[in-house]
């Protein structure tokens, strides 16, 4: 897709923004409501046949369902329109464009991460995650590169296409290792919000440890495994290393039982109503929107 399309007489492609696994990302500028919006576009078509490339699609299609499903949670961005481009009728996503960086190059930015500001993104994660599993659904890939900060503070949660019901078998969908916990590797273990609570302690650890739990093992950990063998990462406060150390248990009933169980841990680590910014603020500061009380509730 080249600077210039027009998508179904709607959306004017102006660059491309970057790439997930299975799709380009652009920005676009919506003709008809003057805004720019992300467009999320099946990869061109290179030698395959014309049925593999529209079974290539099939996974746009099922984000887009979800995208549709969760149309109303906050923290998820919106669905503006989706169709196809190309001769070759590559499936392509119109979205809520989010202003900011995601989580990945905002801990390289500032690693190691302040407490302060790793337990707003975990907290605000947490928040988007309770609504993600009061539908009964469970993001299964929540890691840095699927989280953004918005240019004001504010957190979201992308790519909800691997997404999958409670109590369905996992099947062969594992997430982005090593965020995946040890679960999503049994093609017979059934999906539940542990799996995301798995994933927001690893990212709670990239943000603030020198390294990962069981980054000292090759594949994923099993019941014998420690998480840092070699001790716990130094300078973290015992309260939110134990937190974090729960979280990443093996064991997915050793986790806390779901994300408002994290959240209730993190609360007196979050800033005040009214507090002063730190002088050592990240940019963006995941924090304001506790400081100002805009957080969502």
């Amino acid at each position: 897709m080249i600077p210039g399309t027009l998508l179904d007489g709607k959306y004017r492609v102006k660059r491309k923004l970057g790439n997930g696994g299975e799709a380009d990302i652009f920005i676009a500028r919506d003709e008809q409501h003057h805004r720019e919006v992300a467009i999320k576009a099946q990869f061109p078509r290179s030698f395959e046949s014309t049925a593999t490339y529209s079974s290539d699609g099939l996974p746009l299609q099922e984000e887009l369902d979800r995208l549709k499903f969760m149309k109303h949670l906050p923290g998820i961005p919106n669905v503006l329109g989706d169709g196809y481009y190309g001769r070759n009728n590559g499936r392509y996503i119109a979205m809520d464009l989010i202003e900011g960086v995601t989580i990945r190059d905002w801990i390289a930015a500032h690693h190691p991460v302040p407490a302060l500001a790793a337990a707003s993104v975990i907290a605000q994660l947490c928040t988007i995650l309770e609504g993600v599993h009061g539908q009964n659904y469970v993001h299964r890939d929540v890691c840095p590169k699927n989280a953004m900060l918005r240019t004001d503070g504010q957190a979201y949660l992308l790519d909800v296409g691997i997404s999958g019901r409670v109590g369905e078998i996992n099947s062969d969908r594992r997430g982005t290792p090593p965020y995946a916990p040890p679960e999503q590797y049994d093609s017979t273990a059934l999906l539940s919000p542990q799996v995301d609570v798995f994933s927001l302690g690893m990212m709670l650890f990239a943000m603030i440890g020198p390294e990962l739990p069981y980054s000292d093992i090759e594949g994923p950990p099993d019941a014998t495994a420690l998480s840092f063998p070699n001790g716990s990462p130094p300078g973290v406060s015992p309260k939110i290393l134990g937190l974090g150390l729960a979280m990443v248990a093996v064991d997915p009933r050793d986790r806390p039982k779901g994300v408002a169980e994290v959240l209730r841990g993190l609360r007196e680590m979050l800033p005040k109503i009214g507090s002063s910014p730190s002088p050592k603020a990240t940019r963006p500061d995941p924090t304001i929107p506790y400081r100002l009380g805009t957080a969502l509730p």
